[in-house]
């Protein structure tokens, strides 16, 4: 039998071997559960660390969307370039290669410049393809193929180059694209993509992410020293969408070179008179390099700067849009040259200014329409209310003139719009008051932005007392009204906002606002809520303005019995006339210098019987409304409806 002493040291020992055992299981536990770790929980990270080891990632971009009017004509889109890429890698002596390409090509110097900074700007030692330039033509391809041996890091890659086939005719609607920057600050994007390039204006801009389409990448793998030693698409990329816009290149170029036109006559240059006036004359534009403008005198003269607008005033449609002048987007997709892009920010005429959408001028009499309605929706007149006009309006110390110089007798709302009489709408302005007035302007959409697919727009002014204490400190006076009631003073519109106006007083029903895409939903719209008789007869003074005896359009009539026009004109001063000028005798137009002359402009729509479309012709120092704006605005309804 065992003694007490042994049974003792073998329960020690027992408990000593139980705890070595649970020591040892927990020691092998561990080691196992590492190693699961390592290779089934861990190993996607440590498979990532050993691919960043060997491969890296380049994006591809995708082939951008296209821009189409409404009859699927091609406003921007693809055309196939080369591109020179330099398969870069810390080993590599840059200059030296480079100074090997430049002796058999020309590359310019901004894209050099662009090629150093994305250099630079290389934070990292992985391998990877810098973009050299985008602009290589075949006969260069084939110049650097025949000598590619000595230049084995450079390849060419066949590119995609943005093109607008309309050029100047719809740049301001199309806009262009240029290399991403931190600017554009919409976007985000990773760093080092200079060679990204993103819409910066007009649709481009305003539909990039749906035009821009969805990054592919690719994956290059590289040798220790960074040699890519093979490459393959990762992940392919999703084209951008295609937009389809309202507009009609047919009108829009028949309207640009009508504009232009306004009634001056083209000539060649060919002829020797002209050439001579060309050497004494400065900062005179061409049309076509071949030809150029003449007035009545004689004297050469540019193309009419403005904007003309047609919109459907169902459903808010843009059918034509012109700003002139204008700038072709296409040179935005080459490398801009700085002496281009100075010329083009630096002209007096500001070509990259889109005037339909954010140029601002006094209406003028192209908004008596709606001090009228206030009016008449304030029932502070009826439509046989009768005011005396002998030429002018006498306030305190102060004289407000009507355009004509005798005046217009006594008359009432509808003769007073026919003849566009000053001193009927001052009496009417003292009666409503700028508060009201300015509610029925903003009820016609003047002082407001719309939701439109394009960001480069204005607001103008639409004062009223409130805003005049806010603005200046100080107190509306009864002289501001006369010169609001008439479309001057503070009160500013864009050329969108007089269609958009025109187009809710031919409607009817509906507050119409404005579109540049096809078919979007109509159910946007509020209801105008306006009076309808009012307005019934607001467009029956509209269509004596052209139809009527008196009327300031008289002249320029369709002359369809189908098909005629309604509209309003006006002729907005753009300096002041003083009481020694009007004693002395004015000076007309024509005989001013061009800054000095007044703005002509047009609004009206068609056909009378039942509209469907309005217009909006501004001129800028074009003279008189009735003499230069209406006849644009009635050949553009001629074309329109083929009379």
């Amino acid at each position: 039998m065992k003694n007490k002493n042994q049974k003792n040291l073998e329960n020690t020992i027992s408990k000593r071997f139980f705890l070595l055992s649970i020591l040892k299981g927990s020691v092998v536990g561990a080691i196992g559960w590492r190693f699961f770790d390592l290779q089934m929980i861990e190993n996607r990270k440590y498979e990532k660390l050993s691919d960043n080891n060997q491969f890296n990632f380049l994006m591809i971009a995708p082939e951008r969307g296209r821009i189409l009017d409404r009859k699927m004509r091609l406003l921007a889109g693809n055309m196939d370039g080369f591109s020179l890429v330099l398969k870069w890698n810390k080993n590599i002596n840059v200059d030296e290669i480079i100074k090997k390409v430049l002796k058999i090509v020309n590359i310019s110097q901004k894209s050099l410049n662009k090629f150093y900074e994305e250099i630079k700007s290389n934070k990292n030692e992985f391998a990877k393809e810098i973009l050299i330039t985008k602009n290589l033509s075949q006969k260069d391809v084939s110049k650097l193929a025949v000598r590619s041996i000595e230049f084995p890091e450079v390849t060419f890659l066949m590119t995609k180059k943005r093109f607008y086939p309309q050029g100047i005719i719809a740049g301001h609607i199309t806009g262009y694209i240029g290399p991403y920057s931190k600017n554009d600050s919409e976007i985000k994007m990773k760093p080092n993509t200079s060679w990204l390039e993103v819409g910066k204006t007009g649709l481009e801009q305003f539909f990039d992410n749906e035009l821009r389409g969805k990054f592919g990448r690719k994956r290059n793998e590289v040798t220790s020293k960074g040699h890519i030693i093979a490459s393959q698409i990762y992940e392919n990329t999703i084209p951008g969408k295609d937009i389809q816009t309202s507009l009609d290149m047919g009108l829009q170029a028949f309207a640009i070179e009508r504009f232009e036109r306004g009634n001056n006559t083209l000539i060649p240059i060919k002829n020797d008179n002209i050439k001579k006036q060309i050497l004494k004359t400065k900062n005179i534009e061409y049309v076509n390099k071949d030809f150029l403008y003449k007035d009545k005198k004689n004297k050469i003269v540019n193309p009419q700067s403005g904007s003309l607008i047609v919109m459907d005033i169902e459903n808010g449609e843009i059918l034509c849009s012109v700003s002139s002048p204008g700038y072709d987007p296409n040179i935005f997709s080459e490398d801009l040259e700085i002496n281009v892009w100075n010329d083009l920010k630096n002209n007096s005429r500001a070509p990259l200014l889109n005037r339909s959408m954010s140029g601002v001028y006094p209406p003028g009499s192209t908004i008596k329409m709606a001090v009228a309605l206030a009016a008449l929706e304030n029932g502070i007149i009826d439509y046989n209310t009768k005011f005396y006009c002998n030429g002018m309006k006498e306030l305190g110390s102060s004289t407000f003139h009507c355009w004509a110089k005798d005046g217009h007798g006594k008359l009432n709302l509808i003769e007073a719009i026919e003849q566009s009489c000053d001193v009927y709408f001052y009496e009417l302005g003292l009666k409503v008051g700028i508060d009201k007035i300015a509610l029925m302007m903003k009820k016609l959409g003047l002082g407001q932005y719309y939701d439109l697919e394009i960001k480069d727009r204005s607001k103008g002014v639409v004062p009223n007392i409130e805003w005049k204490l806010k603005r200046d400190g100080l107190q509306w006076s009864m002289g501001e009204t006369l010169n609001a009631s008439i479309g001057q003073g503070y009160l500013l519109t864009t050329p969108l906002q007089l269609t958009t106006m025109v187009s809710r007083i031919a409607n009817g029903k509906f507050a119409i606002t404005p579109t540049l895409m096809l078919g979007k939903s109509q159910n946007r719209f509020e209801p105008l809520n306006i009076n309808y008789k009012h307005l019934d007869f607001i467009k029956k003074s509209m269509e004596r303005v052209v139809k009527g005896i008196n009327g300031t359009a008289r002249n320029y009539q369709i002359g369809s019995k189908k098909i005629e026009m309604a509209g309003k004109t006006g002729t907005v001063q753009v300096v002041r006339i003083s009481e020694a000028e009007r004693e002395k005798g004015l000076i007309k137009n024509e005989d001013r210098p061009w800054k000095k002359r007044d703005h002509a402009l047009f609004v009206g729509y068609a056909p009378v019987s039942k509209p469907k479309y309005a217009i909006t012709v501004v001129v800028e120092h074009g003279g008189s409304g009735s003499s230069v704006a209406a006849p644009i605005a009635r050949d553009i309804f001629k074309y329109i409806f083929k009379v």
